[in-house]
Order: C-alpha cells, then sequence, then structure tokens
C-alpha cells in the first residue's frame, strides 16, 4: 500500500493520486466478501478513508451496482468522523484539506443519516454513530463559518421518525442524540432544533425510571444552558416540564446515594460528585435565565479575563464569512420585565426547594460526624444554587409561597406553644431554618421580606431553647445562621440572642468543628452592622470571653484558630473601633496570659516531634485582631496597635526564625506570617521589617514556600500613598533580589520542589506585572517595583535560565502557570522592551532555549492539553513573543520544535496558528484550535 504520505506530499500529481487511491477502492471492494477477514477489510477501509480525506475528496459510499457490504459502508461512515475530530484525529496541516474535509461531511450528511437510520442492525449501535456524527458535524461549521448552521439538523428532521423510532427502542442511548442536540444552540436553529429535541426528550424521559435520571446529569446540565430556561420563558418551542421532572429525580437520586448514613457509598467521592453536579443544573438555569446563555463557555470566560489572548481580540481585519458567524451566534438574554411576569420561574424554584426540603433534612439521630459532614458539603453546594436563584424572587405571591412559607408554616405551627415538650418534628424545622438563612444571605437587603426572615428566630425563641438534644446543637446553629441575616436595626437584638446561645453551650464538645466557625462568622456579619464609633462594651467583652473561654481538648478543632480570630475581629466592631480602647484592653487583659501560655508550649515543644502550638496561634491572632481595618490603613507610629506589635515583635522572629515547625501545619511560623502580611496591610510603616524578617526566614528555610507566599502577599499589599512608591519599590526590590540570590543558590532542591518552585516565581511574577498598554499604575507600588527589579540584570538572567531546566518536565501545572507568566512578564510590552531596556538583550539570548523547553512541555506534559491555566499562559508568552520578536519567533520555535522531536508540519501548523491570531474573533475558538494542535503534538511524541 503506498504510505499515507503520498497523499500529502503528491498534490501536484492529481492523476497519479487518483490512480492510488483508486487501487486502494478496489482492494477494499475485492477483500469485503462475506468469508474476507474483519482486520483485512478494516484497514483497508481505514486506508481509504485516509486517501480520501487527504486529497480533499472524501464522500459517503456509492450505492448500486457493487456496492460494498453495509458492515462494510458503515466502517467507512464513521471512520471520517473518528480520523478528523476524536483522538484518532489525522494530522491535516494544509487549511484548505481540512476545510475540504469539512465540507464533505457537512454536504453527504444527509444520505449518512438516512442510510445510519436505515441499516440494519442494533439500535444503539444506530444512535451511537448519529450522536457522532451530530458532534462532528458542529466542529465541521467551525472551519466552515459561513455554512447554514441549520443544514445538518434539516436534515436530521426530514429522518425524523426514522430517529425517533430507533429512540423508543433504544431510550437510553438516545440520550446521546439528545446531548449533542442541545449543544446546537445557536439562535439560528430554534425551529429544527425544538422540532428534534422535544420528541427525543419526552421518549428518553419517559421511559427512564427515577433512579435512571441520574445518567442524565451531562444532558441536563446541557439543556440548563439554554433550551430549558429558555423554554420556560417562552422563548423556545420546548415544553419546559419535561425536562424539569428528571431534573429533579436526578438530584433525589444523587444526593440520596451519599447522605443516605454509614451503610451508604459515603466514601465514593464520585456520589458526592455527581449531587454536585446535580445541584449545579439548577444553578446553571437560574445563571442562564438572569444573565442569558453565551457563545463562549463560562470557564474560559473568567480564565482569559486578563490574558493576552483578550488583548488580542479584534485585531486585524474579519474576513466577511467569520463576521457572519458572529451574527448568528448572537446570545439569547431574556428581558428584565419577561423574568418578573414568567409564571413558571415560581412553580420551578418552589419544586427545587420542596426537593432540597426533603433530601437535605438531618438523619433521625445526628450524631454521626462523618454523615453531617456530608450533608454540610451538599447543603454547601446547595446554597450556591440558591444564591443563583436568590436574584430572580420576585414580589408576587407566587414568589413569596415559593420563599419564605417554609418559615411562616414553622411559625405557625409553634403558635400558642403551651412550653410541653416536642420530642418528633425537630429535623423539619432544622432544615427550614438552614434554607431562609441561606436565601435570606443571597438576597439584597431590600428585597429581604417584612418583617425580614431573621425576625423568625425571636419568635420562636421559646420553643428552640425547648428542643432536646442532640437535636438542640443543629437547631441553634441553624437559627443562628438565620440571625446573622438581620438588618442593622435588628442586629443588637439579635446579637444578644446569639451570645446567650453559644455552640460551646451544647452537649457534645466535639461537634465544634463544625458549628464553632459558621457561629463565629454570623456574629461577625452582625457586629459589622453596628454603628460605627459607638462602643458596645457588655457585647465586646462576652465575646473576648468565648474567645478565650476554656476548652477541654477533644473541643480543638482545625478551625479553632479561625473561629477566635473571628470572634475577635467582632469583637473590634463591637467597640465602635476604638483603638484605644480595644488595644488597653488586649494588651492588659489578655495578651499577658496568652504570652505566658505561649512561652510554655515554646519550651515544651523542644521535645516534641508535631507540635499543635495551639496558644502562639491564639496570640498571632490576638495582635491581628488588634491591628486596623485593611481598607483604612494608618501610617503613624504612635497608633496604639503598633505599640502592641513592637512588644510582642520577639514572638513573630521565634515563630519565623528559631521555634521547630510543626510538620503537618507549618505552624507557628504559618500564623506568624498571617499576622505579618495583615499587619503590613493595616500598617504599613512596619514594610521594611517585615520583608527584612521574611528575607531572613527565608534564608534559613530549604523550601521556603511559606515565606515566599507571604512575601507575595506583602507585595501586593503595599499601597501608596501612604508609602513614598519608589522608597517601597527600592525595599521589596532588595527584599526579592535576596530571596532569589538564596534560591538560586540552592538549585538542586529548588527543581526538586515544584510547589517552591510556584511560590518563588509567582513572587517574581507579581514584581514584574505592569500595567496594560495605556495604562499607569497598575503594577505594584505604583509601576515603580519592575523598573528596580529588571535593573537587577544578573538576577533576572539566571531566573531565567532556571525556567529551561524547570519547565519541560515540571509536572505542577500551578508552577508552569507561574513559570510562563514570569516569562511573559519579563518581556513587557513594545514600549517597555526597546532597544535600550536591560533585560533585552538577556531575553534575546535566552529565547532560544526558552522556546526549546515550552516546546518540549507542550510536546509532553497532560496538563497542557487542558483547557486551563497552563494552556493559556502558554498561548499568551508565545504571543507576546510573536508581539515583541517578530522576526526571531519562526525560527526559535522551529528550533524548539525540532529539539522536542517535534515533526516539522506540526511545528509549522503551530507557527501559522500563532500568526492567525487577528483573523480568530472568538478567543475561545483560537484556544480549541490551539489545544486540538497540543493534543496532536502529544500523541505524536507518545
Amino acid at each position: 500500500l503506498p504510505p499515507f504520505p503520498f497523499f500529502c506530499k503528491s498534490r501536484f500529481n492529481q492523476q497519479a493520486q487518483q490512480q492510488q487511491r483508486d487501487i486502494l477502492a478496489a482492494l477494499l471492494s475485492a477483500h469485503s466478501c462475506p468469508k474476507a477477514q474483519r482486520i483485512v477489510w478494516k484497514s483497508l477501509a481505514l486506508a481509504l478513508t485516509c486517501a480520501d480525506l487527504w486529497t480533499g475528496r472524501w464522500a459517503p459510499p456509492s450505492r448500486g451496482v457493487d456496492e460494498l457490504p453495509q458492515q462494510v459502508r458503515l466502517e467507512l461512515i464513521s471512520l471520517p468522523v473518528d480520523l478528523l475530530f476524536c483522538d484518532r484525529a489525522l494530522p491535516l496541516d494544509d487549511d484548505r484539506l481540512r476545510q475540504a474535509a469539512a465540507s464533505a461531511l457537512l454536504d453527504a450528511c444527509g444520505n449518512v443519516f438516512e442510510e445510519l437510520l436505515l441499516a440494519e442492525g442494533t439500535d444503539a449501535a444506530c444512535l451511537h454513530a448519529v450522536g457522532a456524527w451530530l458532534c462532528a458535524l458542529r466542529k465541521a461549521l467551525r472551519q466552515l463559518p459561513a455554512r447554514d448552521e441549520s443544514a445538518p439538523l434539516q436534515a436530521l428532521a426530514a429522518r425524523g421518525q426514522l430517529l425517533l423510532a430507533r429512540a423508543q427502542a433504544e431510550p437510553a442511548q438516545a440520550a446521546e442524540i439528545a446531548l449533542q442536540l442541545a449543544k446546537w444552540q445557536q439562535i439560528g436553529c430554534n425551529e429544527y432544533l425544538a422540532e428534534m429535541l422535544g420528541p427525543i426528550l419526552e421518549c428518553i424521559f419517559e421511559a427512564a425510571a427515577p433512579e435512571e435520571c441520574r445518567a442524565f446529569l451531562p444532558l441536563l446540565t446541557e439543556l440548563s444552558a439554554g433550551c430549558w430556561p429558555r423554554a420556560a420563558l417562552g422563548s423556545f418551542a420546548l415544553d419546559w416540564q419535561v425536562t424539569t421532572a428528571p431534573a429533579l429525580a436526578a438530584l433525589r437520586c444523587a444526593i440520596g446515594k451519599c447522605s443516605g448514613g454509614s451503610d451508604t457509598t459515603n466514601d465514593d467521592a464520585g456520589d458526592i460528585n455527581d449531587a454536585e453536579a446535580a445541584l449545579a443544573i439548577w444553578q446553571t438555569f437560574a445563571v442562564t435565565v438572569k444573565e442569558g446563555t453565551q457563545a463562549a463557555n463560562a470557564f474560559l470566560q473568567e480564565k482569559l479575563a486578563d490574558s493576552e489572548i483578550d488583548n488580542n481580540e479584534g485585531n486585524g481585519e474579519m474576513r466577511p464569512e467569520k463576521r457572519s458567524r458572529i451574527r448568528e451566534e448572537a446570545t439569547w438574554r431574556a428581558s428584565p420585565e419577561s423574568i418578573a411576569q414568567c409564571d413558571a420561574l415560581p412553580q420551578l424554584f418552589a419544586a427545587f426547594v420542596r426537593t432540597l426540603l426533603e433530601m437535605l433534612r438531618m438523619q433521625d439521630d445526628p450524631i454521626d460526624i462523618e454523615v453531617i459532614r456530608t450533608l454540610q458539603q451538599l447543603r454547601g453546594a446547595a446554597e450556591e444554587a440558591l444564591s443563583s436563584w436568590a436574584s430572580l424572587v420576585g414580589e408576587t405571591a407566587a414568589w413569596a409561597e415559593a420563599t419564605y412559607a417554609p418559615l411562616r408554616q414553622i411559625c405557625a405551627q409553634f403558635s400558642g406553644w403551651d412550653g410541653s415538650l416536642i420530642e418528633e418534628g425537630w429535623a423539619d424545622v432544622e432544615v427550614v431554618l438552614w434554607f431562609s438563612a441561606a436565601l435570606a444571605r443571597s438576597r439584597r437587603p431590600d428585597a429581604n421580606a417584612s418583617p425580614p426572615p431573621a425576625a423568625a428566630v425571636l419568635e420562636l425563641q421559646a420553643p428552640l431553647d425547648a428542643c432536646p438534644e442532640p437535636w438542640r446543637t443543629w437547631v441553634w446553629a441553624s437559627a443562628a445562621s438565620l440571625a446573622s441575616t438581620a438588618p442593622p436595626e435588628q442586629c443588637t437584638t439579635l446579637i444578644d440572642w446569639m451570645l446567650q446561645r453559644p455552640p460551646s453551650s451544647t452537649f457534645a464538645p466535639e461537634l465544634l468543628e463544625l458549628t464553632e466557625l459558621p457561629y463565629a462568622e454570623g456574629i461577625a456579619q452582625l457586629c459589622r452592622h453596628l454603628p460605627a464609633g459607638t462602643a458596645h462594651i457588655a457585647v465586646g467583652e462576652r465575646l473576648v470571653m468565648l474567645a478565650f473561654a476554656d476548652r477541654p481538648e477533644v473541643a480543638l478543632h482545625a478551625d479553632s484558630v479561625k473561629a477566635q480570630s473571628l470572634m475577635l475581629r467582632a469583637m473590634r466592631d463591637a467597640m465602635g473601633g476604638d483603638a484605644t480602647l480595644i488595644c488597653k484592653g488586649l494588651g492588659q487583659f489578655v495578651l499577658p496570659a496568652v504570652s505566658q501560655a505561649v512561652n510554655l508550649e515554646a519550651e515544651a515543644a523542644t521535645g516534641q516531634t508535631d507540635p499543635a502550638w495551639h496558644a502562639t496561634q491564639v496570640l498571632f491572632a490576638t495582635l491581628a485582631a488588634a491591628l486596623p481595618p485593611s481598607d483604612s490603613p494608618t501610617d503613624d507610629p504612635l497608633h496604639p496597635a503598633a505599640q502592641l506589635w513592637k512588644d510582642k515583635w520577639s514572638y513573630v522572629e521565634a515563630a519565623l526564625l528559631h521555634w521547630p515547625r510543626s510538620s503537618t501545619t507549618d505552624q507557628p511560623a504559618a500564623a506568624a506570617a498571617d499576622a505579618l502580611t495583615a499587619a503590613v496591610a493595616g500598617m504599613p510603616g512596619l514594610l521594611p521589617e517585615a520583608s527584612s524578617l521574611l528575607v531572613r526566614s527565608i534564608a534559613k528555610q530549604e523550601l521556603p514556600q511559606l515565606e515566599l507566599q507571604a512575601l507575595r502577599e506583602v507585595c501586593s499589599s503595599v499601597r501608596c500613598p501612604p508609602l513614598d512608591a519608589m522608597r517601597s519599590a527600592e525595599v521589596l526590590a532588595s527584599a526579592i533580589s535576596s530571596c532569589a540570590q538564596t534560591l538560586l543558590a540552592q538549585q538542586t532542591e529548588l527543581l526538586q520542589s515544584p510547589a517552591t518552585l510556584a511560590a518563588f516565581f509567582g513572587l517574581l511574577l507579581d514584581g514584574l506585572r505592569d500595567s496594560p498598554a495605556g495604562t499607569t499604575g497598575a503594577g505594584l507600588c505604583n509601576d515603580q517595583l519592575r523598573p528596580k527589579l529588571l535593573a537587577q540584570s544578573t538576577i533576572i538572567s539566571r531566573c531565567l535560565a532556571l525556567v529551561p531546566l524547570a519547565l519541560q518536565d515540571c509536572t505542577s501545572e500551578e508552577a508552569t502557570v507561574a513559570m510562563l507568566r514570569f516569562m511573559t512578564n519579563v518581556i513587557g510590552n513594545d514600549e517597555q522592551l526597546s532597544q535600550q531596556a536591560p533585560q533585552r538583550a538577556h531575553m534575546v539570548a535566552m529565547l532560544p532555549e526558552l522556546c526549546a523547553s515550552l516546546c518540549h512541555a507542550l510536546a509532553t506534559l497532560q496538563h497542557l492539553t487542558e483547557l486551563n491555566g497552563g494552556l493559556i499562559a502558554a498561548a499568551d508568552f508565545l504571543l507576546r513573543v510573536a508581539s515583541v520578536f517578530p522576526d526571531s519567533l519562526p525560527a526559535t520555535l522551529s528550533a524548539g520544535m525540532g529539539q522536542a522531536h517535534v515533526a516539522a508540519w506540526s511545528a509549522a501548523q503551530l507557527q501559522r496558528h500563532i500568526s492567525s491570531r487577528a483573523s480568530w474573533p472568538k478567543k475561545h475558538e483560537w484556544l480549541e484550535e490551539l489545544q486540538h494542535i497540543v493534543c496532536e503534538l502529544q500523541r505524536e511524541h507518545r
């Protein structure tokens, strides 16, 4: 057989091509008899399909005299979609050939659908093939944006009865057809899409048992992003209730699988993921109603917000066919009036809420911590969905019934309560209080019901206090969560209610790990609403007592210090921000005892293998609570907090330089570093001392990831003014330079720690961040830090030289992104990299090695095949090089591809793709094509 490259290298000789192609066709015909070996005719079919694609002449097999057997015909029909757009993708590096292949698929789709739907054989195999073709046809349209997007759907609709008959025989397999159809949600296809999608959805959903709906999660997710919400608002010809029932059934099934108790598969991460995906369907629905459908994936939009690709959007002349495609992909968005008048939305929300209240109830005996932890995780996902729905809630009676009717029913149930003990029904009370709190937190203050939902806590005070354990623990916790949503005028009353019912007063101290932090967050939220300038001394004293109350060891948990810290911040707000009063109280009554406990803890830590350092964490949390808020920093050296920090500075130094660290938590250094970054944010005058201490700590550690991250946060928190930008830049540049020298001196250890690499290059890339073209002041220290760092050319060049050693085999996506962003920021824009720029000579000298390492990474690192930060960062770097070094990139990229053992045609394909960025009006489409190219590189390399 002629090698496949024959068909691409001999394009000038069409007659020779046709002769070789005809030989393959004849061989296939000869080996297609009933007794032929399957492996032979399948190999010949593959060779013939490749030849037709390479020559741009693919067509479905003909009917009539000497037609091929059905199994061979179906093989020839299924191969193109596998070869062009799946893992076995052909390397068609010629745009003309790719477009010819895409055009052939679009031209043939009508005949192909008929062939598949009329063919004898299993319905499942037929439907699978139709689904694969629908997927391929959508991708083919990207190659030919001028083609009519609705044509394939018209072709399928013309054979709709055949498809529906197959779907009725195999409803489960038909879900793949529905999924592919749902992805065809462009505006121009409404009529044909609805014509096909509606009957198929009815077929598969009616045939499915409730427990089978969990398998429809991908389909329901796709529907929730367009067709389903549009149908609910009357802009798409689809019965919205057909999708609602399976979406609720999938939610019940998925939650039930992971919240049923200890005898269920609670340890199966897949069950939790399915439950979260089922909840996310309802969130996507609400987001689509509110914000409309988007042509680009929302995840990509978020990731691309600050990328280089964004900056190239729309550059260059857009081809006419591209402009027509943009018009076809106009997004749908419901008007506020249509949302307010839609009767379906409150019905949908009410059904969703009923399911949540049913499935997210606690067990009858709520003492299993693992089960409750799983339930809280599910409730967290549900709260995200409720938050999106909250923005849709209207003022009609239907909405009032769907939102706070459950809470009103609970209040009515206890109206006129006579004080008798109630043993049952508390699971319903607790879940309603949780739901009401989640909804109230998400709604705008001016949209809350009147009276506000938090008022129900006071109305239910007596029965809640009479609730027996273990239910009282959870009922109080959910009631406290609801109380934290109170408007400012009710804050004082509900703060008092919460202070009288702390989680520490319930029956099981070990449950504090689940209740204490939410309680502290709630009371901190309420205290923020207290009037500024007024000291509520009794509240402040009670908060301090709660924060420093003695507790048994079983009551300590991973978030204990965080909860104490929140209560201390709440105390600061309760005291009206009176720094003198706060610091005096802490200095006289709190810090002496805490310091004494820290001293004892430090003495005992010497002989311990993994000290906990709890008292030390409390000390640093207390010092942080004394600081001015970060949104109103002070440079007053006589501020009361400055004296407290001066008195306790030796503890900060000891924690970072001398005391032994926990191998699991990095305490006490982690707490000291957090407090230090907060101190610089609140009192910027500490910048020289703080940066110097972190540099000294970095010099003492072999892998100073913690200190590097702290220094990065310090750099980002510096404000100029009040600090002088030039002086601050000098301090930070000196600190970063010292860190770089220390780490470069231990290069071997650094290369073996991806986490430290990520922290190091993260610090560098932030320091080198430049303002976007045409703007100023977006860089650190008002753009003064970048030139200070670049002036240290030796350090920068050594850091650049480290990248090729680390990048090509880096398994950490975070480290990969940090190195690529660092390289991009070193280059800067055209103005910053003038001929006289200090970094230009180093960058030009290093460019071949940098490109070679990047090419090797693109050809080998799996995480660079995903549309996420790594691939986007690589694209940013290549585009920046193409912009600043247009004459150098082609040669260096070709050389790098050669060193990575990548085929020349693949290197040329990547070159063309980078140079053609301006002709792609959609950034996500350009990235998807880049992803396709990188996937091909890695397949070749394997």
